[in-house]
């Protein structure tokens, strides 16, 4: 996965589980052991060597050493509660590396079970689009979504054959040679997707894991959200923040997707900006603009994101990723437009701003206060002129 993963196997070579460097392991010797339970810290030396504690050995060495005493050893940083379940039915797209959804995946890991269907070995192929994801926390976790699998899933080939006859749900696609089942495993950050390929022939099942970040969700406008709402509309008073917005509708049969783009600010509608917009659509078109249907059972599904003031056919939608916010309008007419508005989000003051803003703030009270001042001389004067 990383130039300095460590591996660990049993004596006969069978890989265990893998871990980033500097990670640590946890060792439980058996009953009777003085030692009980320990955590030791490794360090990547080479492919075949790894310092454990402060320790040097061979990974077959260790391997020796750890079942003659009868102490197991696993990765101490694991995914806790984290459950293997069957794909949604609208979650194919994740399986599919050509779709749009398939393009944002940080990596693919593929790999198989060997001639004896008992060695796991898998590979990671990162997505050179999408390599700043590959982060020190992305590499740390795979790791634990791989060893989490392979506690329920991917332990050999005969347990991934039986857990996916015992998923029939789970069935992607079934001809005379073969049939593919998918599942899914989520952490907080990250959702990871399974194809398990069941060959007519055992011996060549393998599988495909697919790793993708998760997408910003939309959040339910509340109708106290006054100032929200405004941003559902063309908004005069935020139009320099607003980049432009994009009108659509599912034409006639409620399956079509035709749409326009208006600009409000040129200069903003950057390359940045149209990939990250881009992306914001592909998550829309996965649920709430997938059809006219699923629209309109969306909105029905969130009553409480009806817009007041609208006869109760429009509801309104927002997300925000890390610099905009976007503003979605659906309705749960037929023939009418959805609207989906880009935002900037507000700069915060520069201190050189801040000040300058003080001083506005300042400059304005003391002419006040000077107008005050003079106001009340002019009246105690008027008050003590004598009667000509």
């Amino acid at each position: 996965m990383s130039d300095k993963t460590i591996r660990f196997i049993d004596s006969e070579y069978r890989e265990l589980f893998q871990i980033p460097d500097n990670a640590s392991i946890t060792i439980t010797y058996p009953p009777g052991d003085d030692r009980g339970t320990l955590t030791r810290p490794c360090q990547y030396i080479d492919e075949a060597h790894v310092r454990v504690g402060s320790n040097d050995y061979h990974i077959c060495e260790f391997a020796e050493r750890m079942e003659a005493l009868g102490a197991k050893y696993q990765p101490s940083d694991q995914l806790r509660g984290a459950l293997v379940v069957p794909f949604a039915a609208h979650e194919d797209e994740f399986f599919n590396l050509r779709s749009d959804v398939g393009k944002t995946r940080i990596g693919v890991l593929s790999g198989g079970f060997g001639n004896q269907g008992d060695r796991f070995h898998a590979g990671l192929h990162l997505n050179e689009a999408q390599k700043e994801k590959n982060t020190p926390d992305f590499q740390s976790e795979v790791h634990g979504a791989v060893y989490a699998l392979r506690q329920e899933l991917l332990d050999n080939r005969p347990g991934m054959i039986a857990y996916c006859q015992a998923h029939p749900e789970a069935k992607l696609l079934e001809d005379s040679r073969f049939s593919q089942y998918g599942f899914k495993l989520e952490t907080e950050t990250r959702h990871y997707f399974v194809l398990c390929h069941v060959p007519e022939f055992e011996r060549d099942g393998r599988f495909t894991i697919y790793a993708y970040e998760k997408e910003t969700p939309l959040r339910i406008l509340q109708p106290g959200d006054a100032g929200d709402h405004a941003m559902l509309f063309r908004n005069d008073a935020e139009s320099r923040r607003c980049v432009g917005y994009l009108r659509g509708d599912f034409g006639r049969d409620g399956h079509s997707f035709y749409h326009q783009w208006f600009d409000q600010t040129k200069s903003e509608n950057t390359p940045e900006f149209k990939d990250e917009f881009h992306a914001i659509m592909t998550l829309l078109r996965r649920d709430i603009l997938s059809d006219l249907s699923s629209s309109m059972d969306y909105c029905y599904n969130h009553p409480q994101a009806i817009l007041l003031g609208r006869d109760g056919y429009d509801y309104g939608f927002k997300l925000e990723t890390e610099t905009r916010q976007y503003f979605v309008r659906c309705t749960t007419l037929r023939n009418e437009y959805f609207y989906v508005y880009a935002y900037n989000k507000a700069a915060p003051l520069r201190e050189q701003d801040k000040q300058s803003v003080l001083g506005q703030i300042r400059e304005a009270q003391e002419r006040l206060h000077i107008s005050k001042d003079a106001g009340e001389r002019k009246h105690t004067r008027s008050m003590k002129e004598p009667e000509r």
